[in-house]
């Protein structure tokens, strides 16, 4: 025989190879590892609810502690989103009983041929529903801490900008293409070794299905279907204590941004309780609540006695360490505020005195402080 009659006459063997299988045990092994799979999705998903399910109360107690502003809340509609998203997609997509008539075998390779499916959609898509929303609601928050640093000069708010926003676009574009990895090297190929499968078992003709052997032609693995990689529980601890220690420094980050230093080896918080201040000679002047009051006194010390001893310390910049760095010139005085203050107050009208309890000293008040005395300054360069 010539060499191409050879090799005809082996690829037609070939064609027709067909290799026997016990119908049960390969039955187990479909059930066996359409169970891994389920494990592994399942500690994934309920894994990603719970942690946006505890992020979220942690997120409420980061944003008071540290006193943030509100574009830090829009990552809390988000964890809702996620959390939601993932329970839903679960719900919708639980797997039914097959009633429809057919071996067993085969409704389970067909179960989990929509199960892989399902994923593949889910990984494919994942940057609408988990990655997108995240990184709009940092985002924003990146972009008001920037703007409010701006005090320290236009460059440096827009370098602290593009370094937190890089981290954050380096990160998910991480994630992206880590899940893209997934679906092109481990799901693809588990979606065609099914495929394959459910076409041999429909040309395989078994009396109705109930022989014990299966003669499955041209199958391309040795009786099973790969195994789906599976995240033991270990992992998953290991992986959570990661993100606790992550979100541990994202807060210290965060804290030491928010108390910057004074340039006297101490942090001092910069908050202020007005939004505004102006002056009478020596008299301070206030704004609360968008109304204008003379100051008499902060948690009982005279406004006298406060004014004096920034005049003693600092000496022409007194009425600049008044209004920008008050939390640092009442803890020198021995009279550290705390986040909420009493001040007692005249109406610039009439002498009638009121006290207002539990006013709170925040960073945009003082960052407000901080912009206008910028504004009379530059208004001063140019006269």
């Amino acid at each position: 025989m010539a060499p191409d009659e050879f090799q005809q006459a082996w690829q037609a063997h070939s064609a027709q190879t067909r290799v026997i299988i016990d119908a049960d045990l390969l039955r187990e092994e479909v059930q066996r590892d359409q169970r891994q799979f389920n494990s592994m999705i399942s500690y994934r998903d309920f894994g990603e609810v719970g942690v946006a399910v505890v992020m979220i109360p942690v997120w409420f107690v980061m944003g008071f502690m540290l006193d943030l502003p509100w574009t830090w809340y829009l990552s809390v509609p988000v964890f809702l989103w996620i959390a939601g998203f993932m329970l839903l997609y679960r719900k919708r997509h639980q797997p039914e009983p097959d009633e429809s008539e057919g071996p067993l075998l085969q409704q389970y390779v067909q179960r989990s041929l929509a199960e892989v499916e399902q994923q593949i959609w889910l990984l494919r898509n994942i940057l609408w529903w988990y990655l997108l929303p995240p990184t709009l609601s940092i985002t924003a928050f990146f972009a008001q801490v920037s703007w409010q640093s701006r005090d320290s000069g236009w460059l440096y708010a827009l370098i602290f900008f593009v370094l937190l926003e890089g981290f954050v676009l380096a990160l998910y574009g991480g994630i992206y293409v880590l899940n893209k990895r997934v679906v092109r090297e481990q799901l693809i190929p588990r979606r065609e070794e099914l495929q394959k499968l459910r076409a041999s078992l429909e040309q395989e003709t078994t009396d109705e299905g109930v022989n014990s052997q299966i003669a499955l032609p041209n199958l391309p693995f040795p009786g099973k279907i790969p195994p789906a990689p599976c995240a033991s529980p270990v992992q998953l601890i290991v992986g959570l204590v990661l993100f606790i220690a992550l979100m541990l420094v994202v807060f210290f980050i965060i804290y030491q941004a928010k108390n910057g230093d004074s340039g006297n080896g101490q942090d001092y918080p910069k908050r202020s309780p007005f939004a505004a201040v102006r002056w009478e000679d020596s008299q301070p002047e206030v704004k609360v609540d968008d109304q204008w009051f003379k100051l008499i006194s902060l948690n009982g010390i005279p406004a006298k006695e406060i004014v004096g001893f920034s005049k003693e310390t600092y000496g022409e910049k007194w009425q600049k360490r008044f209004e920008e760095d008050l939390v640092e010139l009442m803890t020198r005085m021995g009279h550290p505020p705390e986040k909420t203050v009493t001040l007692e107050v005249q109406s610039l009208t009439s002498s009638e005195k009121q006290t207002l309890k539990e006013v709170r000293m925040t960073y945009a008040n003082r960052g407000a402080i901080r912009a206008a005395a910028q504004a009379r300054e530059r208004d001063a360069a140019g006269e």
